[in-house]
């Protein structure tokens, strides 16, 4: 990773733009929090609180490739959890991906009904 990268590469400025989008798009998402705590600099991570899916057993964030490979270059990894699964990672009784943390979430966007 080159110094330029990271430089040049505004994670909580693409990060606000991505949730605006997510929120515009996918309607099934209530909340979208940003979790950069211990993530790569050039990584941005967003747990996304969404009605529409299936739950699932085990956490699984999914990468959805936006590297350029530039120096604004970065990847979005999104990991989306029902409201009853995040109301447990909230209480502790369901464990996020090996690295990720709620400690410093910032809550990016939130649907108005």
């Amino acid at each position: 990773m080159s110094v330029a990268k990271i430089d040049t590469f505004d994670r909580d400025q693409f990060a606000r733009w991505y949730a605006k989008r997510h929120l515009q798009t996918d309607t099934g998402v209530e909340e979208i929090y940003h979790l950069p705590t211990d993530a790569p600099p050039t990584e941005i991570r967003f747990l996304e609180v969404n009605n529409m899916i299936a739950e699932q057993t085990e956490l699984e964030p999914i990468d959805f490739g936006v590297d350029s490979g530039d120096s604004e270059g970065h990847t979005l990894v999104v990991l989306d959890v029902t409201p009853l699964q995040w109301n447990a990672v909230q209480k502790g009784n369901l464990r996020l991906p090996s690295n990720w943390t709620l400690a410093g979430k910032q809550l990016l966007e939130k649907r108005k009904d």
